[in-house]
């Protein structure tokens, strides 16, 4: 009799054990499924700009790199605009229709101009190379861009789209996003 109430306690504290691991797992993915939810805005895919190597480097737009679509920051944004092989940062205030937008506004602040290319041949997930001075100072940072991504900026009520990208900086590694207005 001790001897199955021994079989019995093992048994019933394996199966326990097992439904005690069975529901942190699914209680991981549904977190995870609930955290993807409350940032819809930036992982809608935006399947318009596949080839991110032209997107980025064509059309005369502003780009701009924040943690999120709808970072809150009291010193502003970067704002990227490439032309040619160059590539000029500006400081901006807000998220703006149109770099002409922000040039009518007087909201671009020049922090410098650096010449970019490109380190690897995908045309989907680039890594950009940027070199030069920016307010004074040599600097060098590299953007590797990842998944496309749009939504809406709710601040400005802009749609905007572009990609996640991870910005190294001085060996720095953050995740941003990188998007322009549509």
């Amino acid at each position: 009799m001790k001897k199955a109430i021994r079989i019995l306690t093992a048994v019933g504290a394996a199966f326990a054990l097992a439904l005690v691991l069975v529901g942190c797992g699914n209680s991981k993915s549904q977190s995870n499924g609930s955290n993807d939810s409350s940032k819809a805005s930036m992982q809608n895919i935006n399947t318009n700009n596949t080839d991110a190597k032209t997107a980025l480097t064509s059309g005369g737009k502003l780009w701009y790199m924040a943690g999120s679509l709808n970072a809150k920051s009291k010193s502003g944004f970067d704002a990227y605009y490439f032309k040619g092989n160059k590539v000029t940062i500006y400081g901006v205030d807000k998220i703006y229709k149109s770099f002409d937008a922000a040039k009518k506004a007087n909201a671009l602040d020049k922090q410098g101009t650096l010449t970019y290319s490109f380190k690897n041949r995908s045309k989907t997930r680039p890594v950009i190379s940027m070199k030069g001075q920016l307010s004074g100072l040599d600097m060098e940072q590299t953007i590797s861009v990842k998944k496309p991504v749009s939504g809406t900026n709710k601040a400005s009520g802009l749609k905007v789209s572009g990609y996640k990208v991870v910005r190294d900086l001085d060996y720095d590694k953050t995740n941003q996003v990188l998007v322009a207005v549509q």
